[in-house]
């Protein structure tokens, strides 16, 4: 199977910030211009009982790529690898299935690429809560019909390069309660300071989705994490609620409400609670190709949203259009 993804966007904000930047959002973070985001071509083989090899490739460029890799230790160098592993389907229950190699994030409630997403921005969660991809081990194994038990073992969070000698731990269970409603839960936890420095790092992450009706879908995301810092507890946790109203075969609307607490300044470096209102209009042109329109209003308990030159308000509202494209050989 080969896949590509595709996205571009201009985006006002109405502060006028004179670095042209867009506080606190990670991958549409350019005011005033026309900034292309992501450009991503991949590869997929997925094992089966007759032929138990496979693998993924995604390949990606853009500001996303460099924006993702941007905290690892060994300096980006596999920035253009969003995913890249072998896969083993394992003749266990149903069927093991072992993924070696650099794989995205369990955590949160959307993936990287616009295309995928309900919103073009990014929640609040999935930009601070929590990491965008590991390097290590993962094994998914169908218990029954309806639940899937996944077990991780990664070198950290965003680390090709383990900046430790301790492993991060994962574990996800996900159900499908109803052929409309699923719900997964994942734990992670482990050492993620530098080498040398006591800590463990923590986070628990919920996602439900409800499709109420082929119009009316719903989604729900939860985070709550913790870390040990110089001897103290630092927490941070958020919630996401999200719709998705179908008003036309090519016309949806999608509002997104979410709410994010940096307690002790660990995830954003401010100790504040932000809220961030949006509003989606996405609009399907031709196969694969969408134009999003999208309102979107951050605020925060802190005067951290940059004002024209030298002053900040806690507040900040963009108005964006965004092209997205998205095919994929059956």
């Amino acid at each position: 199977k080969v896949s590509t993804t595709a996205d571009l966007y201009y985006e006002y904000n109405g502060n006028q910030p004179a670095s042209a930047r867009n506080v606190l959002r990670n991958f549409d973070d350019k005011d005033n211009q026309f900034a292309f985001s992501y450009y991503e071509l991949a590869f997929e083989q997925v094992p089966t009982e007759t032929r138990r090899l496979g693998f993924r490739t995604d390949i990606g460029f853009g500001p996303t790529a460099t924006w993702v890799a941007s905290s690892d230790p060994d300096g980006g160098s596999l920035k253009y690898l969003q995913q890249g592993y072998i896969s083993v389907l394992a003749p266990v229950g149903r069927g093991l299935q072992i993924d070696a190699g650099k794989f995205n994030t369990p955590i949160g409630a959307e993936p990287t690429e616009a295309a995928y997403n309900w919103n073009y921005s990014r929640s609040l969660l999935f930009a601070w809560a929590g990491p965008y991809y590991h390097v290590g081990v993962r094994a998914a194994l169908p218990v029954s019909e309806t639940v899937t038990v996944t077990g991780f073992l990664l070198n950290g969070w965003n680390n090709a390069q383990d900046n430790n000698r301790g492993k991060t731990g994962a574990a996800q269970v996900s159900w499908r309660v109803s052929p409309s409603f699923t719900l997964s839960q994942t734990w992670m936890g482990g050492p993620e300071g530098r080498d040398g420095v006591a800590g463990w790092r923590t986070l628990h992450d919920t996602v439900a989705t409800w499709t109420v009706n082929p119009k009316l879908s719903l989604m729900a995301n939860v985070d709550i994490g913790r870390d040990t810092v110089a001897g103290r507890t630092a927490a941070w946790q958020g919630v996401a609620a999200y719709a998705r109203v179908t008003l036309r075969p090519s016309w949806s609307i999608a509002p997104r409400f979410d709410i994010f607490e940096d307690r002790d300044a660990l995830m954003t470096g401010t100790a504040q609670t932000i809220r961030a209102l949006t509003l989606t209009s996405e609009h399907r042109l031709v196969t694969g190709l969408s134009l999003r329109v999208e309102y979107r209003r951050d605020w925060s308990t802190e005067d951290v949203f940059e004002y024209h030159a030298s002053q900040f308000r806690p507040q900040q509202n963009t108005i964006l259009a965004g092209f997205t494209y998205a095919i994929a050989t059956p």
